[in-house]
């Protein structure tokens, strides 16, 4: 008989799975991730309110994030032929349920009454859950008094050293519900100082979902997801990991947005109309956005403009670029819902206010000019016996094109297979796309992607992915169209059910700009990774879990490495975290962690030099409706010296305090 998890073990896989995609994004690009907790907060919804797999639509199931497609459908078919599940532990009879995967679900689900219980329009607005939420962080030491230095000095950073996020979301299920979110990033000032300030970002969605006709309909924050990203795609947007077939794109169409990045969202109204097999969402989105304008000369404009989509607004640059380019945005898609799928048609215009030019290197030059754009592509999902089809064909305003196909097969009962492939032209733009790939952009990448997952037995799993891939155009630091490869291999061992060992070894193959020696000028030379990881989980007692990472990596002939240690406690109503982490980094490299934030706020940390990180983390029910969350960080590093005069110098450690609070109040009748 199978034993129920609690939730720290999902919890558990699903952070494992995201971080490992963050970190790597972080290690390409660090500007490409994302703040975004929404997923976390749906999580956090079910956790206290679980789903009912009864009544889940494939979309309901989608949004969890946890389930292949093939599973989604091995399951709504099972319900179909043989009914309503009659208990939580029928989920061992679908087909494609393993062990693992139903210890990931039964936190945030449950097999309740089949029929759906429509709740009155009038009571919508009166008996959901009220959230208030109040997130606090400061850094003292080290980097933080360079950039908040005596009041007698010009400081680098024109507001105050805090972090602040006030969040209040009111929610009757998925029918209805409206939110507010007020945030300042560490060295923003307030809009208003005199009297109650008000921080630098102010965001607001209401959103109300009925059967019938208008199904859904948000005004305000909301995020669009089209087909499989190839032009737009503002959620969670999953990479390569050791988690090697989740590489579909998968979330609702259209979402209320309550995050706090200032970037991936549109603000205006959008809906969706449902009639019979047919949906159509549709949106219109007017947005002041963050960039620098500047005058060009041997163009058609007098001035061309370049988005920032860090959303920061600390420095005298930064403040001056807030909200120059104002962005409408108009969009629809039409969807086919078929038995075994569906069939999509999106477009999406974009106009400016300046046109957009990102810059004149040569690297640049297929990037998107001008000052509208429009977008199209066709998308398309279906599930024939034990394969599931996905893919999208997209084509930009300038008639260039990307494609990409995948599929998921389950070979037997043991073995399961993906792959991807993927081309896109250097000249197709995707201003808001996120596919699955290399760098994130459809444009100027193809490649093929493939998969394995072995399940040897019940409580051990083999996994692996090759990617092949290549650049045929610059980029950047890359002087010359390029080729590349990403393999990994990663074994998992749960000897128990809440103890887990994997091991992995990851190469990876890619070209960059270097200054060879004897040479005075750069060139385009591939460089190799590998990469060993090893992660443990022990649970020492009821009250106490272990968790230990340890990894080493070398890069053109230079050794790095990491080790993290991890105490995970319960004591009375409280419970929390004690971290350690050792770190080496070569020279001129950084390692990454991700988890180190808020709880699902996509943070991943950058380390230097060599030094060692603490955290110590501590959270409290305060009866049914108070929860408070506190985490103290400390990091003390010594750069490796690059020039003679740093060698000459002896550069002494810098260290970091950092401290993070967090209250949360809920109260009302669904609680």
């Amino acid at each position: 008989m199978m034993c129920l998890a609690n939730p720290v073990y999902a919890i558990q896989e699903e952070e494992r799975h995201t971080s490992e995609t963050q970190e790597q994004l972080a290690e390409l690009d660090p500007g490409s991730l994302r703040e975004n907790d929404e997923q976390w907060s749906l999580l956090q919804k079910y956790l206290h309110r679980p789903l009912d797999l009864n009544a889940a639509s494939a979309e309901d199931l989608q949004e969890l994030g946890l389930l292949l497609p093939v599973q989604i459908f091995q399951l709504l078919e099972h319900r179909k032929s043989l009914g309503p599940l009659a208990a939580i532990f029928e989920l061992q009879a679908v087909k494609g349920f393993d062990l693992n995967t139903i210890r990931k679900l039964l936190p945030y689900v449950t097999a309740g009454n089949p029929f759906r219980q429509e709740v009155p329009l009038r009571t919508s607005w009166t008996d959901g859950t009220h959230m208030l939420q109040l997130r606090f962080a400061r850094t003292w030491d080290g980097p933080g008094a360079k950039l908040f230095p005596a009041a007698e000095k010009a400081p680098a950073y024109a507001g105050s050293p805090e972090k602040i996020l006030l969040r209040y979301r009111y929610q009757m299920g998925r029918y209805a519900g409206w939110g507010i979110v007020l945030e300042k990033d560490a060295g923003e000032s307030y809009l208003r100082k005199k009297g109650i300030p008000i921080p630098d970002h102010l965001g607001f969605h209401w959103v109300i979902r009925r059967p019938g006709l208008l199904k859904t309909l948000v005004l305000g924050d909301y995020t669009i997801n089209m087909g499989q990203g190839l032009i737009q795609w503002h959620g969670l947007a999953p990479g390569r990991s050791s988690s090697v077939l989740f590489l579909k794109r998968e979330g609702e169409s259209l979402r209320p947005y309550a995050g706090a990045g200032e970037y991936y969202f549109y603000r205006g109204a959008a809906g969706t109309l449902a009639f019979r097999k047919w949906e159509l969402t549709s949106w219109l989105s007017v947005r002041a956005l963050d960039g620098r304008v500047r005058p060009v000369a041997g163009e058609d404009f007098d001035s061309a403009g370049s988005l920032m989509t860090g959303g920061y607004h600390r420095t005298i640059s930064e403040q001056e670029a807030r909200g120059n380019i104002i962005q409408h945005t108009a969009g629809a898609m039409l969807k086919l819902r078929l038995k075994t799928g569906h069939a999509g048609l999106n477009v999406q215009g974009q106009k400016f206010s300046v046109p957009l030019r990102a810059g004149d290197e040569l690297y640049q030059r297929f990037r998107f000019r001008g000052n509208q754009l429009l977008e199209c592509s066709f998308d398309h999902a279906f599930t024939w016996k034990n394969v599931h089809f996905f893919g999208e064909v997209a084509q930009s305003g300038s008639g260039n094109r990307a494609a990409m196909q995948g599929l998921l097969v389950a070979l037997s009962p043991v073995l399961d297979a993906g792959m991807v492939w993927r081309k896109g032209q250097p000249g197709f733009s995707g201003l808001y796309g996120a596919p699955f790939g290399v760098t994130g952009i459809a444009g100027n990448e193809e490649g093929c992607y493939g998969a394995l997952q072995w399940k040897v037995r019940n409580n051990c799993v083999v996994s692996g992915y090759v990617d092949l891939y290549r650049f045929p155009w610059l980029r950047y630091r890359v002087g010359s169209p390029s080729a590349g490869t990403d393999a990994l291999l990663a074994v998992q061992w749960n000897p128990e059910r809440h103890a887990m060992i994997q091991g992995s070894y990851r190469y990876a193959e890619q070209a960059q700009d270097m200054l060879r020696e004897g040479y005075r000028e750069m060139q385009t030379l591939k460089q190799a990774k590998h990469q060993i990881q090893l992660r443990g989980e022990v649970p020492l007692s009821a009250a106490v879990t272990w968790k230990v990472r340890v990894q080493a990596q070398q890069v053109a002939g230079a050794s790095s490495w990491m080790a993290l240690q991890q105490w995970k406690w319960k004591y009375g109503k409280w419970k929390g975290v004690f971290a350690h982490t050792w770190y080496s980094p070569s020279p001129g490299q950084a390692m990454y962690l991700s988890g180190q934030g808020f709880a699902g706020d996509g943070t991943v940390s950058r380390f230097s030099g060599t030094g060692w990180y603490c955290r110590f983390q501590a959270q409290r029910k305060l009866g049914e409706r108070w929860s408070i969350w506190g985490s103290w960080q400390y990091a003390q590093s010594k750069e490796h010296p690059q020039t003679l005069n740093e060698w000459r110098e002896v550069l002494g450690p810098e260290s970091r305090s950092t401290v993070q609070l967090q209250i949360e109040y809920e109260w009302g009748k669904e609680k």
